[in-house]
């Protein structure tokens, strides 16, 4: 099985099909299996494609480590350090939910690296110190509900909710639920060492030069889906009416979109 060790972290992926590359960065909890194989998306691309599929850190086949530090930005140099290890200068990114999230970071760190993104199930928010004090007791309590022994003991619903639905997965014995904790917690100490101001994020925004992708369900977040297309000069939004986080994944609607914006994107680079 391929792997690539990152400072003595072993990542695991895969390579199929033949063209420009194209990376994918799965959710938070999921794997590429799960993802993007059971969701048929390496069957719609790889004609066409290069596509690059990685377990990320603490999920999947790649190692586990406990320890938050080793989260947060070692999660994104992992995908660079892939890219080099395939000699890959600039490829296409694709993210869901928490793949998502790593697309955006490096979308505005390491742009020269983009030939497009693509960010699905994910909204932009620049949200009130109370609506972050919200968001962070959401995450601590999700971060209970995993290293609770007995789900039943889980008293938020929210949280007991999530910990069922992971529970339920065919490849939960890949799962290590204190990992996903760590995995949480790391990108929570990279938020909060965050210094950039709402304004600053804005304009960094409206500097970005390749072509951006968002593609929501209709039942997914709530609030303004739109606001990555609004900043970004070279972005477009599309909704998928009737779909939620979950069940927008495998909707042959969502292939269709990013066939088109990749073959659009791809022919005219």
């Amino acid at each position: 099985m391929p792997f690539f060790n990152n400072d003595g972290i072993k990542i695991y992926y895969e390579v199929e099909g033949e063209g420009p590359p194209v990376i994918m960065i799965h959710a938070w909890a999921a794997n590429l299996e799960g993802n993007w194989k059971q969701a048929n998306w390496v069957e719609v691309l790889k004609d066409n494609y290069k596509v690059i599929l990685l377990d990320c850190r603490g999920h999947g086949k790649s190692d586990k480590p406990l320890d938050p530090a080793q989260y947060g930005a070692h999660m994104t140099d992992d995908i660079v350090k892939l890219l080099d290890h395939l000699s890959i200068e600039k490829a296409n990114f694709f993210g869901y939910s928490m793949g998502s999230r790593l697309t955006y970071e490096l979308l505005l760190s390491k742009q020269e690296l983009f030939i497009s993104a693509i960010l699905g199930g994910f909204i932009l928010r620049f949200p009130s110190d109370e609506q972050s004090s919200e968001a962070q007791k959401r995450l601590n309590d999700m971060m209970e509900a995993l290293q609770a022994k007995d789900i039943d003991e889980i008293k938020n619903p929210a949280a007991r909710r999530v910990r069922r639905i992971i529970s339920a997965y065919k490849d939960f014995d890949l799962q290590n639920l204190d990992a996903l904790a760590a995995v949480l917690k790391g990108g929570l100490l990279r938020q909060r060492n965050s210094t950039q101001t709402k304004a600053q994020m804005k304009e960094t925004l409206k500097k970005i030069n390749v072509p951006v992708l968002t593609v929501l369900g209709s039942d997914d977040f709530p609030g303004d889906k739109t606001l990555v297309a609004q900043l970004v000069p070279n972005a477009c939004h599309f909704q998928i009416q009737g779909r939620d986080h979950i069940n927008v994944v495998p909707d042959p609607k969502f292939h269709m979109i990013v066939r088109a914006f990749l073959d659009y994107v791809n022919s005219t680079s």
